[in-house]
């Protein structure tokens, strides 16, 4: 994968001295061995990611997961079977503590995509895309944690 040089450090466990200011909940779409990846808008960026975003307040992980999938792709499920809680990891950068929740998305066939104004663009991508898109600061490393939770 490329890398983005930053100061981000992904922890599985709580670090010492961790003081989160939000939380996050990511889906991890998966169809035919392909992540579903989309492109932000932010300042003409290339940068990737999977599908997350902030909670609102008092909103639980999977009600967030739910939203910000639907909000982003126009994904919806009915049934919360769909999406499976895999974990949380605890996110440092420099001026920011978070909680990433993370969630696996069961497709038995590739959904329409309607993307939000937040993104330019999406990709089904294969495990060579993966390794040569630019994804979000963090993400290979959370990306690697969900492939092991997942085996």
């Amino acid at each position: 994968m490329k890398k983005i040089v930053s100061d981000i450090e992904v922890h599985e466990k709580e670090p010492e001295g961790f003081n989160p200011q939000v939380e996050v909940a990511a889906c991890y779409l998966e169809l035919d061995s392909k992540l579903l990846l989309l492109q932000s808008t932010l300042e003409k960026s290339e940068v990737w990611s999977v599908p997350a975003g902030k909670l609102e307040k008092n909103e639980a992980p999977e009600e967030g997961a739910r939203r910000e999938l639907f909000e982003e792709t126009g994904i919806y499920f009915e049934n919360p079977s769909h999406i499976q809680f895999l974990g949380s990891l605890y996110i440092r950068k420099s001026d920011l503590d978070y909680v990433y929740h993370y969630f696996k998305v069961k497709l038995e066939h590739q959904p329409e995509i309607h993307l939000s104004n937040e993104h330019q663009s999406y990709k089904w991508a294969s495990s060579e895309d993966l390794e040569r898109l630019p994804l979000i600061a963090g993400a290979e490393e959370a990306l690697r944690i969900y492939r092991a939770r997942i085996c």
